[in-house]
């Protein structure tokens, strides 16, 4: 009976057991008879090099699971249940640390990252794009509240700082952190404005306007030199890329039409005559490039002015394009389009029936102080040499005036060469009486031929004055010997030349002598 319960247990322990003409392995020991290893490296090779298990004493033949512990045991180790020590000392290879590797043509398996982000650069003090970047962490009202101007978010960003938290600032390169807090304190958990004295505030200003330079580290650069005033200069002198870029602000505001003001929500500064602009433009500039559907047939005034003031449609990068709002590239300055919009207006009468939350919309007002759209110092030129007080509104109008006239006189030299041909290029039918019959099918004069006609007329008058003027200076210079000189022989068909002859010429002009008779 004993040996029977023997043979009985030795059974239960033989099941699942390896076979024993396979060589027996050790933990420490490489398994290279059973998986070859020696074979060449592949990308399916080295992720099936990863999933193998090592092989203990539970496992059975390859592919082999002859009992539920063993597929127990199968789970456990491929990660669905969770390893028990005795896997964990096995060394076995799970789920959880399999890492899938990229092939390279050297045969080496390299891990997968993810692409790696274009870090900024850290310095940078003639770039405008970082310094809009470094401008844009000052957005969010929760995190930076409104400072006086020798502190506000342009000039700690000029300086190479960005907004890291709720009133705190960090540099981009020695990552040093400030706290800016002007005229608040904590009570509770809350921030609360304490009301100082104008002499307490006015040296608070001070202290940091000296920090926003002082607080960097000694060997900062961005303590040595930052940003200049003139970087947020806007490049509107040339027409083909301001004609761009107005088109593209234009239509990203006709695609929030349904949210834009009134006209009579408007208040534009003084000097922008938006239909005298509406006529310089180019009779293409609405249809060139087609326009999206979003477009009315007839131009939208009210896009056209907003996009003249510098303003164009906000678009969230999390969210997208937010259709009742409109923000400025340059400040950042985020305007609520409902804000401005009477509610209710009667179609009929134009009387507006409940007003807007605020009273009207001034689209220069709206920009913050620094931007150039309202800050003539921002827009000016530092090469310029003479002082132009314009804002950026003030220069793209102006370029579109410039290019409205260049292509005017053109247009109109294009149609001169036209009109001026040569006469026989032109079919008459000749009359008795030595007057010319013009034909059906000749170009028949309009006022503009008429025009011109007068103006060769006068321009030839000016041509034969100036000569006369030219013969009256030159009579002056005239000597007795310059006219002896210039003076033609009688004689006809003979040459004379104004260069008295040399001896050589006389020489020739003597007849040889001839031998006299003896």
């Amino acid at each position: 009976m004993n040996a029977t319960k023997r043979k009985f247990n030795a059974l239960l322990q033989g099941i699942g057991a390896k076979p024993t003409s396979q060589p027996p392995t050790t933990d420490g020991k490489d398994n290279s008879n059973i998986y070859p290893s020696n074979r060449p490296s592949t990308p399916n090779s080295t992720l099936a090099s990863n999933d193998i298990t090592t092989p203990n004493k539970e496992m059975g033949a390859p592919g082999i699971l002859s009992t539920p512990s063993d597929f127990l045991s199968k789970r456990r180790r491929v990660g669905v249940l969770e390893s028990t020590p005795g896997n964990e000392k096995t060394g076995g290879t799970t789920i959880s640390n399999v890492v899938l590797k990229k092939w390279t043509p050297g045969g080496k398996a390299v891990s997968p990252t993810k692409e790696s982000k274009v870090e900024p650069p850290k310095y940078c003090p003639g770039d405008r794009d970082e310094l809009i970047r470094r401008l844009g962490t000052f957005q969010e009202l929760t995190e930076w509240t409104p400072k006086p101007d020798k502190v506000n978010e342009i000039e700690w960003a000029k300086r190479g700082w960005v907004c890291q938290g709720k009133e705190r600032v960090r540099c981009t390169l020695c990552h040093k952190e400030l706290v800016v807090k002007t005229g608040k304190r904590e009570v509770d958990g809350k921030e609360v404005p304490v009301i100082v004295g104008s002499d307490i505030e006015e040296a608070l200003v001070k202290r940091f306007v000296e920090l926003i330079v002082d607080a960097h580290q000694e060997d900062c650069l961005w303590r040595k030199r930052g940003c200049d005033d003139s970087l947020l200069r806007l490049p509107l002198a040339s027409p083909p890329t301001a004609l761009a870029t107005l088109r593209q602000r234009y239509d990203d505001l006709c695609a929030r039409r349904p949210f834009l003001p009134y006209t009579f929500n408007l208040r534009l500064p003084e000097g922008l005559d938006l239909q005298a602009i509406k006529l310089q433009l180019t009779p293409a500039f609405f249809n060139e490039p087609p326009p999206p559907n979003t477009n009315p047939s007839t131009p939208n005034d009210v896009a056209l002015a907003l996009a003249l003031t510098g303003w164009q449609g906000l678009t969230n990068a999390r969210v997208g394009a937010v259709p009742n709002s409109a923000n400025c590239a340059t400040c950042l300055r985020r305007l609520g389009l409902w804000m401005f919009k009477s509610k209710e207006v009667d179609e009929e009468t134009g009387q507006v029936l409940v007003p807007a939350p605020m009273d009207y919309l001034d689209p220069v007002r709206e920009h913050r102080f620094f931007c150039p759209w309202r800050n003539a110092t921002a827009q000016h030129n530092p090469g310029a040499k003479t002082v132009d007080n314009k804002t950026a509104w003030q220069v793209l109008e102006q370029t579109i005036k410039n290019h409205a006239y260049l292509r005017m006189q053109s247009e109109k030299s294009n149609r001169r060469s036209i009109l001026h041909r040569p006469t026989a290029s032109v079919p008459v039918t000749p009359s008795k009486g030595g007057q010319v019959d013009v034909g059906e099918h000749s170009p028949m004069l309009g006022p503009d031929t008429v025009d011109d006609e007068e103006d060769t007329t006068v321009r030839d008058a000016k041509d034969k004055e100036r000569w006369a003027r030219l013969r009256r200076v030159k009579s002056l210079f005239d000597t007795k010997n310059g006219r002896k000189l210039r003076r033609t022989p009688t004689r006809p068909g003979s040459t004379a030349s104004s260069r008295p002859p040399t001896a050589h010429a006389r020489q020739a002009s003597v007849p040889p002598d001839t031998p006299s008779k003896k």
